[in-house]
């Protein structure tokens, strides 16, 4: 029997909207005013929509979340607390409604597990844009200093450079062979993050580069994530950064001289006027502000109120500073606003996290590495953009980092810790007996996989005989069955996962209809998308697989990578011989009973009948062969009109349309051998151990690459070229070139 064990476990991947909305999240970060809010809206939909089971599932990691849960958390209650007892305005609550509300991000991203190269994709895209539009807007002379498609430069500049940083955390992910052609995105992501900064003018956010926060992740983690390439990245950042200082067009040389002179400004006659020197006098404010007010503050609300309290004691000198709301420095302003109580949450904001993804990084790496990587860049460029710029202050920075560190954390569960394991599964094939049979494997692999899960398998009336010999199958479900209210009757199935083997519309809105979790089908069919969550590109690389093979590929959304070698497949039937009275009247006697199926109901290629009747006569030389001729009645009608010489033989015996498909699965389980062209009869005869000849045109996607018989005793006869005429079935000759006698030489060997 195959292995489960030797399938690739990877982790479970939601429909393709989940991904598009992961994709979306940095995307619009920095190329649209309004993108985040949209994108948390949209999240937050989907979280109600799933509430239960969101918050289910973030219950079930509560050990692993609860720091971060309760550091949001407790910021939102505190503000609520404050807002009742200072009489604050309900707008101060805004920015901790949005933090709290940013937490759902988890339960979404590990619920919903989309795929997360949409994420690393996301984030280079945008980086790349928001650095081509900062440079259009600078060195078009429109600005002097780049803002995006934000309302702030330094905003832009601080989340331009992260979103670089982080996407050079995902080179590991572009090694996937779906993105080789894409490898040079994460530098080239990299490069345009530090250059949206620089042109920003925001010249705090470069802070968080030299100083140890951002490098010593990068490197004790990078190292051992990319090896020597972390080097590289770093000097690609360090060539940016002497590049920006070189070129006078960035400005960047003129603003460090004018940083060191405004700070001896400052520090020599106390002149509070220039940007450095601003900040210099905010941060005194500030100190003096949490001096006297040490563990509440003065308000969040009043800091501009208290700094022109100072300015009017003559505490501090009349300044630009004094028409700033915010004290530039994170820190310093919680202190100032909301005191030790304020401080407190902001370290619990920050240092929650970042235990959180130094811990997966310390894990064994089961692919979160990349994710917990950049989600510590990410604290560490937020802590670093914190000396210069409140960034809990203004609402974009603060809703962006929640997002980023709730997805990510989201992300990393969802990669570590497999979904539930599906109790019950159905499996839709409901055309034609060869295309069942072909899919039975699939639920032999379940059962191995998946012991004590029960199987369900939902075919047509006229298969359910075939599907109940297998024992790999615990219940077979006819589509005639189901009813008027289709959906009704697959709820009371009780499944929790449907694999759409085979697209029917009305079945896919009906499973989504009875509320089956998860629903598993084409990508190719435009209703799969609004009605399956779990969604397969059957892309060109795929049509190289057997049929069989390729009924595999639904188990990729749902964390099972494998692909059974052809020649192991026939151990996967699992299909039992039947016996029945009316086979066993004809299977009676001790002679050698081989089965001929000329027709193949129209489909694929049939081999030309007067091969048929040349075989017969050649086996008519053997008394101990019985020819037994099979085939529905309307088939019969045709051979007797079309090949009435076939039937006359005495070693042949007619028994179209006098079986029925239970008789018929006996016959076959019995017999000593069956000739037929790519039909059902053959898969059939094939996966119940017999021996067969399967007939094939080197024609895609009829050809033995897609269609052969798949057994033990299997043997498929193919001219090895096509003929040339072969778009034409009435001038194709590539059937005819197989010859009875080739046919029978197989015939031979079994005896």
């Amino acid at each position: 029997m195959t292995n489960a064990s030797s399938s690739a476990l990877v982790p479970e991947r939601g429909s393709p909207l989940s991904s598009i909305l992961l994709f979306a999240l940095p995307a619009l970060a920095l190329t649209s005013k309004s993108g985040l809010g949209l994108v948390q809206c949209l999240i937050l939909l989907v979280f109600l929509r799933y509430l239960p089971a969101v918050v289910r599932a973030h219950l079930q990691q509560w050990g692993e979340l609860r720091e971060v849960t309760l550091a949001f958390f407790l910021y939102f209650l505190i503000s609520l607390l404050r807002l009742v007892l200072d009489h604050q305005p309900l707008r101060t609550l805004d920015g901790p409604a949005r933090l709290l509300l940013g937490l759902s991000c988890i339960g979404v991203m590990y619920f919903l597990r989309p795929r997360i190269r949409y994420f690393w994709l996301g984030l280079c895209i945008t980086t790349m844009v928001s650095a081509a539009v900062a440079s259009w807007q600078v060195f078009s002379g429109e600005m002097t200093r780049a803002v995006g498609f934000t309302h702030h430069e330094i905003t832009f500049g601080d989340l331009a450079l992260a979103s670089g940083l982080m996407a050079a955390c995902g080179l590991a992910v572009f090694r996937d062979h779906r993105l080789d052609k894409l490898k040079w995105l994460p530098v080239a992501a990299l490069v345009s993050g530090l250059l949206a900064s620089v042109l920003s003018g925001a010249r705090g956010s470069w802070l968080a580069l030299p100083l140890p926060l951002v490098l010593v992740p990068l490197l004790t983690y990078g190292r051992r994530l990319y090896g020597r390439r972390i080097y590289t990245i770093l000097a690609l950042v360090l060539a940016t950064m002497v590049l920006a200082c070189v070129i006078p067009a960035t400005g960047v040389a003129r603003h460090a001289e004018l940083v060191y002179s405004d700070m001896q400004a400052y520090l020599n006659g106390g002149i509070a006027s220039t940007s450095v020197s601003i900040r210099l006098e905010l941060w005194r404010a500030a100190w003096m502000m949490f001096v006297e007010h040490p563990w509440l503050g003065v308000g969040r609300d009043n800091f501009d109120a208290a700094l022109h309290a100072l300015a009017a004691a003559g505490r501090l000198q009349p300044s630009p500073a004094l028409t700033f709301s915010s004290a530039q420095n994170d820190l310093l302003h919680c202190l100032a606003t909301g005191g030790l109580l304020d401080a407190s949450l902001l370290l619990m904001m920050y240092l929650a996290p970042l235990r959180y993804f130094t811990s997966e990084l310390r894990r064994p790496d089961q692919g979160q590495h990349s994710l917990a990587l950049a989600g510590l860049v990410l604290v560490t460029a937020f802590i670093g953009f914190g000396l210069t710029e409140a960034m809990f202050w203004l609402m974009m920075p603060k809703v962006f980092y929640v997002m980023m560190v709730c997805s990510l954390i989201g992300l990393c569960l969802a990669v570590r810790h497999r979904a539930p394991t599906p109790r019950r599964i159905l499996i839709t094939r409901t055309d034609n007996i060869g295309d069942v049979v072909l899919t039975l494997p699939l639920a032999g692999y379940l059962k191995q996989l998946y012991p004590q899960a029960e199987i369900v398998f939902l075919c047509r009336l006229y298969a359910a005989a075939v599907v109940a010999q297998c024992r790999h199958v615990d219940r077979v479900l006819t589509v005639e069955e189901l009813g008027k209210d289709v959906a009704a009757s697959l709820r009371q199935t009780g499944c929790d996962t449907v694999l759409f083997a085979f697209p029917r519309r009305e079945l896919a809105y009906a499973a989504r209809r009875a509320g089956i979790g998860r629903r598993v089908g084409s990508a190719r069919r435009l209703y799969h998308w609004l009605t399956c969550n779990r969604l397969v590109n059957f892309s060109s690389p795929l049509k190289r697989l057997h049929e069989a093979q390729l009924s595999f590929k639904l188990l990729l959304p749902l964390g099972v990578d494998y692909e059974p070698p052809l020649g192991e497949i026939w151990k996967l039937y699992g299909l039992n011989t039947p016996r029945h009275p009316a086979a066993d009247a004809v299977l009676a006697g001790p002679q050698f009973k081989l089965i001929l199926h000329p027709k193949s109901n129209g489909n694929g290629r049939e081999w030309p009948l007067a091969h048929y009747t040349e075989l017969a006569r050649m086996l008519a030389d053997d008394p101990g062969v019985r020819v037994l001729v099979t085939g529905s009645p309307s088939e019969g009608q045709l051979l007797a009109e079309q090949a009435p010489e076939l039937l006359a033989l005495p070693n042949v015996e007619n028994l179209c349309g006098k079986l029925d498909l239970a008789a018929f699965t006996a016959l076959i389980g019995g017999c000593d051998g069956l000739v037929a062209s790519g039909t059902g009869p053959l898969h059939l005869a094939a996966a119940l151990g017999r021996p067969v000849v399967g007939l094939f045109p080197p024609l895609k996607p009829i050809d033995p690459a897609r269609w052969a018989a798949l057994g033990e005793r299997a043997t498929n006869l193919v001219r090895p070229q096509g003929c040339g005429n072969c778009a034409d079935p009435a001038q194709c000759g590539c059937m005819l070139a197989i010859t009875p006698q080739q046919v029978f030489d197989v015939i031979r060997g079994w005896r």
